[in-house]
């Protein structure tokens, strides 16, 4: 996440296309020229086999403007390229800066190298029937502990490649030009978990490693977790969002379109 990409030496940088989309919640001057694109995922089928590679690539790069852009709702434009590796026989050796200037900062991914896990994970609450929401509700009302399905049973928070959608807002699932309904592809989140579900979703290497501070709610004192590498490539997309990257796996060239969701 984040870093140098396995790029062709001859092939030319990206720059935003979308350059009159531009804007900016934060004091930044607005870049007079279109942007280089800043890497954000480098995915091989070797590491994430799932992920729904197109027929002769096994390479799947994510790139994304570092400014808001409002056509996906104030939040970075995204650009997914699939290739083979084994084509690019003479990389480029140097990249574009990868804090371009003008950028938002919190759009700038802090290179990270990434350890794929596979987890078990359930529909959010509101993908499913009316009628199994409301039994859901019905078990934690009478249950005797402090568990949620919606935080600790359902969709796996954080950055991730497929499963289903952890989202923020009502789900809103969307078709490609030719009227299919997209498939997740991946997840780009601000946080890999929150104050109820780090309980289930904190890596085992990493929870000997929680620590507590006081704190109060509603009145009570209480021992709040400090729960290390929330953000580990320390990005923030608008109020601790995630940007959702959908894709068509019926369409021949694999369309994909994003939506930004948060607090």
């Amino acid at each position: 996440m984040g870093g140098p990409l396995l790029w062709p030496r001859d092939e030319q940088w990206p720059r935003c296309t979308q350059f009159d989309q531009h804007g900016s919640y934060s004091d930044i001057d607005l870049p007079t020229d279109p942007l280089p694109l800043v890497p954000v995922l480098q995915i091989f089928a070797r590491d994430v086999p799932e992920l729904p590679f197109p027929q002769d690539t096994d390479l799947c790069q994510v790139l994304w403007c570092p400014l808001d852009h409002d056509y996906v709702g104030a939040a970075p434009a995204v650009t997914v390229l699939w290739r083979d590796s084994s084509s690019i026989t003479d990389p480029l050796l140097e990249h574009p800066p990868a804090d371009p200037p003008h950028s938002e900062d919190e759009y700038i991914p802090h290179p990270c190298v990434l350890s794929p896990e596979r987890v078990a994970e359930f529909p959010d609450p509101r993908d499913l029937p009316w009628d199994l929401q409301q039994r859901i509700q019905q078990w934690e009302n009478e249950a005797r502990h402090d568990w949620s399905y919606f935080y600790h049973l359902s969709a796996a928070p954080g950055t991730k490649v497929g499963g289903w959608v952890s989202w923020i807002q009502d789900p809103i699932w969307l078709t490609c030009e030719a009227g299919h309904e997209l498939e997740h592809m991946l997840t780009i989140a601000s946080w890999e978990s929150d104050g109820q579900s780090w309980k289930t979703w904190t890596p085992v290497e990493d929870r000997g490693r929680i620590g507590w501070h006081p704190g109060n709610v509603n009145g009570h004192s209480v021992q709040i977790p400090l729960v290390p590498d929330q953000r580990p490539a320390d990005i923030m997309i608008g109020d601790a969002g995630s940007m959702y990257v959908f894709t068509c796996t019926r369409c021949d060239h694999r369309p994909t379109l994003t939506l930004m969701q948060c607090s």
